[in-house]
C-alpha cells in the first residue's frame, strides 16, 4: 500500500433489515380451502340437524284414550247410532293392537270367544266387555232408541276396559 495514496472511502453500512413476510400460499389458494371448510362445516351442520330422529310411537292405549277423548267432545252432536259404530271401532282397534286379535273383522260373538280363549281380560273385564257389545249392538243393529246418555255409558265403559289390565300381564309378574 501506498502511503500517499488516499484511504479509500469506505462503503456506507446498511443497516440490518428484519425479516421478510412471506407467505408460501397464493391468496386464492387459501380462499378456496376456507371456502371448502366452510362448505363441510355447514354440510355437517344441515345433516345433523336434519337426521331423523327416533319417533316415539303412541301406545295402543294412549291411541285409544286420545279417540275416545275426541269421542267424548262429540256425544252431543253425534246421533247415537253412529257414535256406537265409533266407540266400538276405537275399543275393537284397541283389542288388535295391544293383544294381536282380529277384533275389527270378528262379529260380538267371535270377539267374546276370542277374548275368552287367549284370556285377554279376567272374568270381570269379559263381563264388561260382553255388556259393552250387547249394548253397542243393540244400538247398532237392532235401533234400539238412544241417548246421549247412552252413547256416554258406551264410552265410559270402552274406557274402563282400555284402563283395565289384562290377565296376561298380570301373570307375567306385573301388579
Amino acid at each position: 500500500m501506498n502511503p500517499s495514496a488516499p484511504a479509500p472511502t469506505p462503503v456506507p453500512l446498511r443497516d440490518i433489515a428484519g425479516p421478510i413476510a412471506y407467505f408460501p400460499y397464493p391468496i386464492w389458494m387459501v380462499a378456496l380451502a376456507a371456502l371448502l371448510l366452510l362448505a363441510v362445516i355447514g354440510g355437517l351442520v344441515w345433516f345433523l340437524a336434519k337426521r331423523r330422529r327416533p319417533v316415539k310411537r303412541p301406545t295402543p292405549e294412549s291411541r285409544a284414550f286420545a279417540a275416545l277423548a275426541r269421542l267424548r267432545n262429540e256425544i252431543e252432536k253425534t246421533d247415537p247410532y253412529a257414535f256406537s259404530f265409533q266407540v266400538s271401532d276405537v275399543l275393537r282397534e284397541y283389542v288388535r293392537d295391544a293383544h294381536g286379535l282380529s277384533a275389527p273383522t270378528q262379529t260380538s260373538r267371535e270377539f267374546l270367544e276370542t277374548v275368552r280363549t287367549r284370556q285377554v281380560f279376567g272374568d270381570e273385564g269379559q263381563a264388561a266387555l260382553a255388556a259393552f257389545l250387547e249394548k253397542s249392538d243393540l244400538i247398532k243393529f237392532a235401533r234400539l232408541h238412544a241417548t246421549a246418555g247412552d252413547s256416554a255409558e258406551l264410552l265410559d265403559r270402552a274406557e274402563s276396559l282400555v284402563r283395565s289390565r289384562p290377565v296376561v300381564a298380570a301373570e307375567g309378574g306385573a301388579a
